[in-house]
């Protein structure tokens, strides 16, 4: 028996080491959009905010959002297969996840296509399935996975390193893991309290016995 039928991930800042590439694409995008310019001295201090909370303080129009989201996938998939994993176990983790009968899956803000193309560049691809939502379309997405699987809200966990994963996991009611690799910091993780919090992907397998 196992605690969780399902273990769904996060792809940036969870598993994939997107951070570098991204801030390189903020600044390209940055002069386009007149948006605030980031220097790399400011990353300490944004790190705390929620995903609301940076598109106030990068002075982001919210109706550029799509499309600078949109470009933003595009320039990624040009380097997706360069990219590193956050933490180098993690892959083996979920290995060990399916092989106790967990589900596992993706639900990302990144492109569908660019998770693939990743995770066939690491010999990766045995998800069962892979979801793409809006900024902050996660929870409508985890809702229709619920229904669609027939699942109780105690079965689902989800696998997330923001602010706004924990928020969408509590709205639908699920578990969350919150990881202390990825974007957000573990302080500003903790003020949210997350179910659980997380600095080796291998603790997951304890969390789902």
């Amino acid at each position: 028996m196992v605690r969780y039928k399902y273990v769904l991930f996060d792809f940036d800042g969870t598993i994939a080491d997107t951070e570098e590439a991204n801030f390189v694409i903020y600044q390209k995008l940055a002069e386009k959009y007149n948006l605030r310019n980031i220097t790399i001295d400011e990353l300490g201090h944004i790190k705390k905010m929620s995903a609301k909370e940076l598109i106030e303080y990068i002075e982001l129009k919210k109706r550029y959002l799509p499309f600078i989201l949109k470009r933003g996938k595009k320039l990624l998939n040009q380097d997706i297969k360069n990219i590193r994993l956050c933490k180098g176990d993690i892959l083996e983790t979920v290995k060990v996840l399916r092989e106790m009968g967990i589900k596992t899956a993706i639900l990302t803000t990144n492109s569908k296509d660019n998770v693939l193309t990743f995770l066939k560049a690491k010999d990766a691809e045995f998800f069962d399935f892979i979801l793409s939502a809006s900024m902050f379309g996660k929870e409508s997405k985890m809702r229709r996975i619920i229904k669609k699987e027939k699942l109780n809200l105690s079965e689902v966990l989800y696998v997330g390193d923001e602010i706004r994963d924990i928020h969408a996991a509590k709205n639908t009611g699920i578990d969350i893991a919150s990881v202390g690799w990825g974007y957000n910091t573990v302080e500003s993780l903790k003020k949210h309290k997350p179910e659980y919090l997380i600095f080796e992907p291998s603790e997951l397998i304890d969390i789902c016995k």
